[in-house]
């Protein structure tokens, strides 16, 4: 049997790490400025936050894979009157440990322990290489039905039918389209 334990606040640092692991997986390698907020975060966190779910699974005492995610509150829908919902943050193993099931393991146990504590649904975001792995776990592809998108700050807002230019970032009297 895989050992898979809940992660504690002193496992911060080894879940940052396979964060960025996953993240370079994806479309790496990345600069690792933003590893240190990442592990304050995480461990503050594990401390104080009881929506946020982390385990690891280790081999001969060694972390070599991990899940997190959160218990989201969420506004009840036509499809569903639950107001919980869980969703996968991340989950990652190390290169030299894959294709071990270690991390359909860490799945599997993060996406029950959300359905036993009373989530309705699991939501993720699945790389490509993931993808097949969270199919076999009953996670239905919806990417015929929305579309995932990010708006960064930072970047300038478009002069459009929506907007003007000069319009104030706070939008307290952005216009209305006509």
């Amino acid at each position: 049997m895989l050992p898979i334990r809940p992660a504690t606040p002193a496992d911060a640092k080894v879940l940052t790490e396979l964060r960025r692991v996953m993240h370079d997986t994806i479309n790496g390698p990345h600069p690792t400025d933003w590893m240190p907020a990442c592990e304050e975060m995480t461990r503050h966190r594990l401390e104080n936050d009881p929506t946020f779910h982390a385990y690891i699974a280790e081999v001969d005492g060694t972390a070599v894979a991990a899940a997190t995610g959160e218990t989201r509150s969420r506004f009840p829908s036509p499809e569903s009157p639950a107001t919980a919902a869980g969703f996968v943050i991340a989950v990652s193993t190390l290169p030299e440990y894959r294709g071990r099931g270690i991390g359909g393991t860490l799945a599997h146990h993060l996406t029950e322990r959300f359905l036993a504590s009373g989530c309705e649904r699991v939501s993720l975001f699945a790389s490509r290489q993931g993808a097949p792995l969270y199919h076999e776990l009953g996670y239905e592809d919806l990417s015929e039905a929305i579309v995932a998108m990010n708006r960064y700050a930072g970047h300038p807002l478009p002069v459009n039918q929506y907007t003007a230019a000069g319009t104030p970032s706070d939008h307290a009297e952005a216009p209305v389209p006509s």
